[in-house]
């Protein structure tokens, strides 16, 4: 470990080497999560810009607080929506499952074995 740590001090160009591929090596394993942080900083960028321009005589702040709280609450609403779309497409295919069964008895059992 003492050499180890003696060549690093007396090399630093190896320092600098290893310090970028440590960089690289962490930055594609968390290279979607950087590009998500940098949509979502582009997002409230955009939004904060907006109600400046448009409200200028208003707090900027209390203005992108309102619309986070907006866009939660919108979001629960779609995410409801989606959980139900998703029962009754499962409904659905359920129904049309069974319905191949019944029309085609030796269809079905293909299909189940292959489940």
């Amino acid at each position: 470990m003492d050499k180890l740590a003696h060549y690093f001090s007396t090399h630093p160009l190896a320092v600098i080497a290893v310090t970028f591929f440590v960089f690289l090596i962490i930055y594609f394993l968390f290279k979607k999560l950087v590009k998500l942080a940098l949509l979502f900083f582009l997002i409230l960028l955009a939004i904060g810009g907006y109600f400046y321009f448009k409200y200028p005589e208003k707090k900027v702040f209390e203005n992108m607080s309102q619309a986070v709280q907006k866009a939660r609450s919108q979001t629960g609403k779609v995410v409801e929506k989606g959980k139900n779309a998703y029962q009754k497409g499962k409904g659905i295919y359920e129904k049309g499952k069974k319905l191949t069964r019944d029309l085609f008895p030796e269809k079905g059992e293909e299909t189940d074995r292959q489940e």
